[in-house]
């Protein structure tokens, strides 16, 4: 999570601070030594989304390296390329922050005649109505996923409201993760807003007066995917807001018994976009990005993380992933017909900064 200035570009110190991390990412043991013609592709993408054998193995395959840098929040993908460590040719943003990401100049017009493959996203997938900014279409889907409550089945029982993670009963063991980008919207939905992304001054008082309460609720706030899996396997935290159903199936494959629940007020859903930078408008960038929505990488995408990948369940089938792991996803469920309906897809807020800044009060504790 970082702060950001009037502008909209990270503050100084919030980039000298993800520069290390950046510089360290590029560095890390085990990347390519082959000496490849072009420029490398850079990729600032998310947990599970580019394995480093999947990109060698494409590299190997096109004369190009690809150079995955794993990023843990919204935010972070925001700072990283204004840090100067890491020049991305590629980003993967979801739909809410394609304006700001835009806006920002760190994106630019996707060419989608470049990118067959996109006839691969199943038709249930309103994308473009979410990825058009401006009148240009400026990222097109790698994967979208809900967040749902979720919960430890021992202790709690089949909630159906985000109103839990306020009850008493679980002080200390509720979890959210350090996102206000995509934490906010719950807590709108939480409180009544009539629309989480237009909020009035009064949802605004209201979501503080929210944030305020959760804050002795919530023990840990998980920093990551990986992070949340930890918390929640040691016990740490038994319900929460879920960054992605991925940390649910991975505890289940712990032998923990979670589960999730699309809460009544609705539960925000992201689909996380394939954006490119002006150094990364090459077509050696859109080859990769085409053989991302190939069903061959989509169905190995989806049965290694249990993602939703952008695939039908049909196609999902067809390249190869197994019913065991379709029921762990979303999309058989997503094939019923009012399941769209129980979503609210990310967009962009009225006010970021203003977000951001009752965010960071409420990390601090002083909200």
């Amino acid at each position: 999570m970082t702060s950001l200035n009037g502008s909209g570009a990270p503050s100084r110190r919030s980039v000298i601070k993800s520069m290390g991390v950046a510089a360290a990412a590029l560095a890390a043991p085990g990347v390519l030594r082959r000496a490849y013609a072009q420029d490398p592709i850079v990729l600032l993408t998310w947990e599970t989304y580019h394995d480093p054998a999947w990109c060698k193995e494409w590299s190997e395959a096109n004369g190009v390296e690809v150079k995955p840098v794993v990023i843990g929040s919204v935010d972070e993908l925001f700072s990283q390329p204004f840090s100067g460590a890491i020049k991305p040719d590629v980003m993967y943003i979801e739909t809410g922050s394609l304006p700001r990401f835009k806006e920002a100049g760190l994106i630019t017009a996707f060419n989608t005649a470049k990118v067959p493959n996109i006839a691969n996203i199943t038709p249930k997938l309103d994308w473009k109505k979410y990825t058009t900014v401006g009148g240009e279409v400026v990222g097109v889907p790698y994967n979208w996923g809900t967040q749902p409550l979720m919960f430890n089945a021992d202790v709690v029982k089949s909630p159906d409201s985000w109103a839990i993670l306020w009850d008493e009963k679980y002080k200390g063991k509720v979890n959210v993760f350090d996102d206000c980008t995509i934490v906010f919207p719950m807590i709108a939905l939480y409180v009544g807003a009539k629309d989480p992304f237009n909020l009035t001054d009064a949802d605004f008082t209201a979501c503080e007066k929210a944030l305020r309460a959760l804050r002795g609720q919530v023990r840990t706030i998980a920093r990551g995917f990986d992070d949340a899996t930890t918390i929640y396997a040691a016990g740490d935290a038994v319900i929460g807001y879920c960054q992605n159903i991925a940390v649910v199936t991975s505890l289940q494959d712990k032998g923990k018994n979670f589960n999730y629940s699309l809460p009544k007020e609705g539960t925000p859903t992201w689909i996380d976009c394939t954006g490119v930078s002006k150094k990364g408008d090459r077509d050696i960038v859109y080859k990769f990005i085409n053989d991302n929505l190939a069903t061959k990488w989509q169905a190995r995408f989806i049965e290694s993380s249990t993602n939703n990948g952008v695939l039908t369940a049909a196609e999902a089938k067809k390249g190869g992933v197994t019913e065991k792991t379709l029921k762990r996803t979303n999309l058989e469920d997503a094939e019923a017909g009012d399941f769209w309906q129980k979503l609210v897809i990310l967009q962009k807020p009225e006010d970021f900064d203003r977000r951001l800044q009752i965010w960071n009060d409420f990390k601090a504790g002083t909200l």
